[in-house]
């Protein structure tokens, strides 16, 4: 017996009784090669025998199906068994390398042959054609089901039914199939007539009708239109395609392996089994987007939609996305019923038949390396989806790609100083592929904690929404990890302008490596003990690149980073600050409370953590109040069991507390932000009574005198001249009530906050030299 037998006799080929086979076949050659191996597969319809079957191109979703003859034959007894077959088509050794060639792409999919194609695969190995019986059902069986799915419209209507077991023996031959392909070839298929099928769009397309007042006949016409927009057809062969450009654009400048736990991966397989999974990945490159789509595919995991912007669906690359699952998104479709509908129930359909999907949670890439607020949009969309449907324990998991080196950096560094963004195209595209070649280091795959939406919120309930967005940042900051680069640009820019020996270096590397261990936060296997090599190879990567400065003709090695790559070092170090937030309010708080002399110091600094929490509450995620002033309390008992007494005792008792928190960052953390809302802060204090400016206007005002200000050395750092830095400061400045129209009170009040703003900077210097004093006393 062969193989294709094999895999073909089943229980439901061997089983007695009436059997109608729904045979799906795109061609005639296929057709009679499934019907022979039918004949010599089954008793009753041996050679000669009589063989009840209709034949259907289910599998083709360009053909048009004509479901009358299927429809008489379903009227038939209700316990005739309807068994689906078709062929599954082999490419010989593919599944060693998965290399898809070129003639694949010029005459075709060789697993979707045409007529002329699969006769000369059959002549010349009819091993390469399996013959697969997808799980059968009984006519009453399906009909049943199919009552369930459809019990608010008419179900007398044949050809419904008829379309409903397509659907279903489409979907068991795919099940069938993947045992043989992998489950990397999970789609969707006939998703447009799915859903126009579905009672619950039915209802929901005539309430629409009623309340806009157009006739259901021009809203579906408008329906269809949006559906071939939005639904993704995925294949094989465009599968393969984009898996082979994933491949490409990540190991173009980066190592091939990506890294990641493969315990992860074991924990994210099963809960895309199991559960409606949603993957919102960080936003800092094009390429970060493909990493989770990449990783699936490697490893066997079902194919996952990602979402996209419309501005990326261009001439052949959008045909190309589309075709393996990328979801096309308008950016603006508030005031489009019919296409948010459209959207909502095609989610809700991807949800219900566990098709993972993925977007940038932050909805643009970040042009300052942190976590951006989160665009509340697509989630929106989706938890209003899984709330009408009744949709529960949805996954939220964030997905975290780290990078030694990102190329869209440097676009970053010039956008923030005012120049326009070019936009897309196919050309664009090609150039960013070849900017790609430049080695950049080694790419990094984490997974946050997910968030799980037992049940989704009313979607009118905001808070709830934005409850939930927090708890995915809050998790996508905790699986964050510190790499090697990020730690040196962290290091190098807080003693800046001055640089640091190899010795000074390692050892405060070496320091904040213990502090996040202590604290089990993520770190890249390049700062493990056990990979000292690697560390090297990081560190040529990005002296090479021109970010690092490695000085060796004098008497000992040093490192440094020049002035014009302090932008693009502020974006590295700002990927990881969050993890170093509450000792830097700690340290910068102690300093204030070090200043003061007339009041009780711990009051003092109690007031200045609150502060800081609501001066920068635009540019960090923090917990609530009571939880914000437990994790101080904790890193401060971390560092120092006597610290209460110390900052009730006050004076030299505080020195005591800093040193406890040397090596000091306070100032490598803040300080661009610091800077930025100073710029906008003198900006606001220059304007006379009566003068008003809005953010537009200050933001462009504060890039010119931003400039100037670095020029005459007032602030320390190009990489505090910045668009969102800007808008940012001027957002804090509206929240206290300081922007509007100018009066005396709100100029005094400017003012006031613009020295409090020059004393933190002054905090801040201080901070800077007693790290230098220390690294002198050591290495002196």
């Amino acid at each position: 017996m062969d193989e294709a037998t094999q895999i073909a006799n089943s229980g439901a080929l061997l089983a007695q009784g009436p059997k109608l086979f729904v045979i799906d076949a795109r061609n005639g050659v296929e057709r009679r090669y499934l019907i022979n191996w039918l004949h010599t597969s089954i008793a009753e319809g041996g050679p000669g025998g009589k063989l009840n079957w209709v034949s259907l191109p289910i599998s083709d979703e360009r053909a048009k199906i004509r479901l009358g003859p299927l429809a008489e034959k379903l009227k038939d007894n209700p316990d005739t068994l309807v068994v689906p077959v078709r062929i599954a088509w082999r490419i010989p050794n593919f599944e060693k390398s998965r290399a898809v060639k070129m003639r694949h792409v010029i005459f075709g999919d060789p697993r979707n042959p045409g007529s002329f194609r699969a006769r000369s695969i059959l002549l010349r190995n009819k091993r390469r054609a399996h013959c697969l019986t997808g799980q059968p059902a009984t006519i009453s069986e399906l009909e049943q089901s199919f009552a369930e799915l459809s019990k608010d419209y008419d179900q007398t209507d044949n050809t419904e039914f008829a379309a409903f077991v397509v659907r279903q023996a489409g979907l068991v031959l795919d099940i069938a199939e993947r045992g043989l392909r992998g489950r990397r070839y999970k789609v969707p298929r006939h998703v447009a007539d799915g859903l126009r099928s579905d009672a619950r769009f039915r209802a929901a397309m005539t309430q629409l009708s009623g309340e806009m007042g157009q006739s259901e006949v021009a809203l579906y016409e408008q329906a269809a239109k949006y559906m071939k927009e939005l639904i993704a057809r995925p294949s094989p062969l465009f599968i393969d395609m984009k898996a082979k450009l994933d491949r490409f654009m990540l190991s173009q400048g980066y190592e091939d392996d990506v890294v990641f736990d493969r315990k992860e991966l074991t924990r994210l397989r099963k809960t895309m089994r199991e559960h409606p999974t949603l993957l919102l990945f960080t936003h800092k490159t094009y390429i970060d987007g493909v990493t989770a789509t990449d990783l699936a595919y490697q490893n066997d995991l079902p194919l996952i939609h990602l979402f996209g912007g419309i501005n990326l669906d261009f001439f052949g690359l959008g045909f190309m996305l589309r075709r393996a699952g990328t979801i096309f998104i308008r950016r603006s479709f508030e005031n489009n019923p019919v296409y948010k509908l459209v959207l909502r129930y095609y989610v809700s359909y991807l949800l219900e038949k566990r098709f993972p999907m993925t977007w940038a949670f932050e909805g643009t890439r970040s042009r300052l390396g942190k976590l951006m607020p989160p665009r509340y949009g697509l989630l929106k969309y989706v938890m209003d989806s899984a709330h009408s449907n009744d949709i529960e324990d949805v996954h939220i998991i964030p997905v975290v790609t780290s990078f030694d080196l990102i190329r869209d950096v440097e676009e970053y560094a010039s956008e923030q100083t005012g120049r326009i963004k070019k936009p897309e195209s196919l050309s664009w595209f090609i150039g960013y592929l070849r900017s790609l070649r430049e080695p950049m280091g080694k790419v990094y795959v984490d997974f946050g904690e997910p968030v799980i939406v037992k049940k989704a919120p009313n979607p009118n309930d905001r808070l709830a929404l934005s409850k939930m967005a927090f708890e995915v940042a809050v998790q996508a900051n905790r699986a964050t990890p510190l790499t090697l680069t990020s730690l040196m640009c962290l290091c190098l820019l807080g003693t800046a302008p001055r640089a640091m020996t190899e010795n000074e270096l390692r050892a405060v590397i070496n320091f904040l490596v213990g502090w996040a261990r202590e604290r089990d936060i993520r770190m890249s296997e390049d700062l493990t003990d056990q990979n000292l090599e690697g560390v090297q190879r990081v560190v040529e990567t990005l002296v090479n690149n021109g970010l690092l400065v490695r000085y060796d003709k004098g008497s000992t090695l040093v490192y440094a980073i020049e002035p014009d790559q302090h932008p693009i070092a502020s974006y590295y170090r700002n990927t990881i600050i969050h993890h170093f937030l509450d000792k830097a309010i700690i340290e910068l708080s102690i300093l204030k409370a070090r200043e003061v002399s007339d009041r009780k110091t711990a009051d003092v600094f109690w007031e200045e953590t609150d502060r800081l929490r609501d001066l920068f509450k635009f540019e960090f995620f923090y917990p609530e109040k009571q939880q914000y002033r437990e994790n101080l309390k904790a890193e401060l008992q971390r560092a120092d069991p006597d610290w209460e007494a110390k900052l009730d005792e006050g004076g030299v008792k505080l020195i005591s507390l800093t040193n406890r928190f040397q090596p000091l960052i306070g100032h490598a953390v803040f300080l661009p932000f610091v800077e930025a809302y100073t710029v906008v802060l003198e900006i606001l204090s220059r304007l006379e009574p009566g003068d008003a400016i809005d953010k537009k206007s200050c933001v462009e005002t504060a890039l010119k005198e931003g400039r100037q200000a670095y020029l005459l050395r007032r602030i320390t750092s190009e990489a505090s001249i910045g668009k969102i830095l800007f808008e940012n400061g001027f957002r804090m400045a509206a929240g206290l009530g300081l922007t509007g129209e100018t009066t005396l009170e709100t100029i005094a009040e400017r003012k006031a906050l613009l020295r409090k703003f020059r004393a933190l900077s002054r905090r801040m210097e201080k901070s800077r030299l007693e790290v230098l004093a220390l690294a002198d006393k050591i290495f002196e």
